[in-house]
């Protein structure tokens, strides 16, 4: 089993070239339109991410976590029935990756800080050597850390550093905290910078421009080769209703998710700004003295081409010019979203992969959901309840479209046969349980004023059931801290909430909830531990400004 040292968490598929397709009963879980039919390559492969693909049929995807100690997986269709039937697992590697693409004789990928490149060979399914650092020296940061990439027509190198905070505030995710004026975040994070084409050993601020900026977190980045442009999916901010008091319903609705068109100079406005979608408007963030109602002055930042509905998570993106597909799609846009996990108290959204017509260099109509029954039921209350998440996109040497799944793994191949019914058939198989629940104990003391309070202060970041969000917010669940006899920690916590801690598998911080009054902090644990813990809720309002004394709030 050969072995590489890796920067980046990276899974690779090789495949080789296949006209090979017989599609999974039910198209493998999914729904996809009448005429389109689907073939599960692969699965159970780990945390797929982003896709790349040889002109041979051999795939490149992404990993977020090893298996093992290895972090990448070459799989290759030897037979020709267009199934994955070799697999190698090789390459340690220090942190995760989400960017991964081909280029020429190399194959590219990123983590936090850093894109490398691998050599490889035409006739090799592995790479023939060890990385190299293409450029490198990007801030260290917790949220949004992932580097996106793509190139343009000339080997210029893109590449996307996400903001490092949800809304530049003063105190992260904290209620009623104002944003930084000006957003010192901006100077080398939120926005694309550009590199030269073909170098190794580049320093984002030694080699960089800062090509476009008010740019949150974009994942989702894709230069059209035909079209000349480099175009974005954002990710856009969270907490409006949790923070700001906006309803739930707009909390959950707004921002819109923007589709940008990116040239040199853009400012898309954050954090100053939100697009809302239903005003058709970019409006004044309330961190900067916003009310949901305010626009902002025309012509001050770049607007989007398009909005797509709020907190969907837009993880990737193509433009589709393979001949397998019907005339409609040339020139058209896929977008792959993840799912949201902060609309709640209202069901999550997104969880599928949709297209949007373009006409020259900008859409021409609306989107339509293109593949869609990923989440495995009509109404998903929780994230973790989702049966796949859609992640990565790419098209094959023959115009077939592969996706990603973060959850299991698995991986489509979606082809055009003109048959075949555009609804998911039923697989032998049900929701996975992210978590344990505990044993049923009596609930008959649990406050209804602090049922309500969690709904309002909690839900959103843990969830209903205390699932949590995998990779942002812990689970309630099973928490040791919320079991532990001693309740200082959890009271500390609540008071001050949490920078993110090395080591971390969570990439938010807490919100400290040090306005809140000493009897709703307590009642509040109180409700946790009960609910979620099945202990005691013995904390007092006592025990609370003893501690807030203590640590000087």
């Amino acid at each position: 089993m050969l072995r590489f040292t890796l920067i980046g968490s990276a899974l690779i598929i090789g495949a080789a070239a296949t006209c090979g397709f017989s599609p999974t009963p039910g198209n493998g879980g999914i729904a996809l339109p009448d005429g389109f039919q689907a073939q599960v390559v692969a699965d159970n492969l780990g945390q797929a991410r982003q896709i790349a693909l040889r002109e041979n049929g051999d795939m490149y995807v992404s990993l977020m976590q090893p298996k093992g100690m290895d972090y990448l997986v070459a799989l290759r269709d030897e037979d020709g029935d267009g199934v994955m039937d070799r697999t190698e697992y090789f390459g340690e590697m220090a942190d995760r990756t989400k960017g991964l693409r081909l280029r020429g004789d190399w194959l590219y990928a990123s983590d936090s800080k850093k894109v490398v490149r691998f050599p490889m060979d035409a006739d090799k399914l592995l790479p023939t050597g060890p990385f190299e650092v293409v450029v490198s020296g990007f801030p260290d940061q917790r949220s949004h850390r992932d580097k996106l990439f793509t190139w343009d027509n000339e080997g210029n190198l893109y590449v996307d550093v996400g903001a490092p905070s949800n809304a530049c505030q003063e105190q992260a995710r904290t209620k009623g905290s104002m944003g930084l004026d000006p957003c010192p975040q901006l100077i080398r994070a939120a926005g694309v910078w550009k590199f030269p084409a073909d170098q190794i050993g580049m320093t984002q601020m030694e080699h960089g421009d800062h090509f476009a900026t008010g740019i949150r977190n974009a994942i989702a980045i894709y230069f059209d080769s035909k079209k000349e442009e480099l175009y974005i999916v954002q990710h856009g901010r969270d907490q409006l209703h949790q923070l700001w008091g906006y309803t739930a319903e707009r909390g959950a609705e707004l921002p819109a998710e923007e589709f940008q068109l990116v040239r040199e100079g853009s400012d898309f406005g954050w954090p100053y700004t939100y697009w809302d979608h239903f005003e058709n408007k970019r409006m004044l963030a309330p961190e900067y003295g916003g009310d949901g109602m305010t626009p902002v002055e025309d012509g001050r930042f770049d607007d989007p081409i398009y909005s797509f509905p709020g907190h969907w998570a837009p993880n990737d993106l193509l433009f589709y010019y393979g001949d397998l597909f019907p005339e409609r799609y040339r020139g058209g846009a896929f977008v792959a979203f993840h799912g949201s996990w902060n609309r709640a108290p209202l069901p999550q959204q997104g969880y599928n992969v949709v297209f949007l017509p373009f006409e020259g260099k900008y859409p021409s109509g609306e989107y339509e959901v293109f593949a869609d029954g990923f989440k495995g039921s009509e109404v998903l209350n929780r994230p973790n309840d989702a049966v796949y998440r859609p992640t990565g996109l790419a098209v094959g040497p023959d115009g077939s479209l592969y996706i990603s799944d973060s959850r299991k793994g698995r991986i489509w191949r979606v082809m055009y046969t003109g048959e075949g019914a555009g609804v998911a058939g039923k697989e032998a198989e049900s929701v996975e349980e992210a978590i344990v629940a505990a044993p049923p104990v009596s609930l008959a003391s649990l406050d209804p004023k602090y049922e309500r309070l969690y709904t309002a202060l909690c839900l959103a970041c843990h969830q209903s059931d205390g699932s949590g969000v995998p990779g942002l917010q812990p689970p309630l669940l099973g928490s040791e801290a919320l079991a532990a006899d001693s309740p200082e920690h959890i009271i500390t916590l609540m008071l001050k909430g949490s920078a993110w801690i090395e080591g971390s598998p969570w990439d938010n911080a807490m919100t400290g909830f040090f306005y809140l009054a000493d009897e709703d902090i307590a009642g509040l644990l109180n409700y946790s531990k009960i609910k979620f813990a099945q202990q005691a809720g013995n904390i007092t309002a006592a025990d609370v400004a003893a501690m807030r004394k203590s640590i000087g709030l």
